[in-house]
């Protein structure tokens, strides 16, 4: 979009992004918040941000760039307000961090949340490439030049990333096993 564009145009352009990045932002932002209330919250004051940025004359070259970054800082202001609650209020609300669990246990019900539990001990840069990858299954093309890397840097970046994950993977199984052991 050029700085000469006319409103209309840019309203135009502001429609057509959220026809198409809508959902997938949604489903971003959804997964790093698990509750659908607040993930449509977010998604909303998202594109109202994207839409503001629009009126005041500026432009955006890379709209799905763009979009994942005001939603992760969205998310990230989000998380930034709500760091109030306490370890307690978690427990009285059912989160039991003493619950453990096999690995085959963890294979055969496809436990989302111990590989969010997983994702969580990553940066969020590294959380955002993974989600974006397998998640949304963008092209590590599409990865890289939204993270301005080349093509190769990203298949490098994603691999560590992955072995990362198997590292902590490995290690609560060898935590689990540690704890499971007892002596005759």
């Amino acid at each position: 979009m050029h700085p000469d564009e006319s409103s209309k145009d840019k309203e135009q352009h502001f429609f057509d992004m959220v026809e198409t990045y809508q959902d997938a932002i949604f489903r971003f932002i959804y997964f790093r918040v698990t509750n659908r209330p607040v993930a449509l919250d977010i998604t909303q004051d998202t594109f109202t941000k994207t839409w503001l940025y629009l009126a005041s004359g500026k432009t955006i070259d890379n709209p799905e760039a763009f979009l994942y970054r005001t939603a992760r800082n969205a998310v990230i202001d989000f998380f930034k307000k709500s760091k109030s609650a306490s370890l307690d209020s978690l427990m009285e609300a059912g989160f039991d961090p003493g619950t453990s669990r096999t690995v085959d246990e963890v294979f055969r019900a496809d436990d989302i949340e111990t590989v969010r539990g997983i994702l969580e001990l990553l940066s969020e840069e590294d959380q955002q490439i993974i989600y974006l990858r397998y998640t949304e299954e963008k092209p590590i093309e599409a990865i890289a030049e939204m993270y301005g890397k080349t093509v190769n840097a990203m298949t490098v970046k994603i691999h560590r990333i992955l072995k990362k994950m198997r590292g902590h993977f490995d290690e609560k199984e060898r935590i689990q096993q540690e704890h499971s052991w007892k002596p005759n």
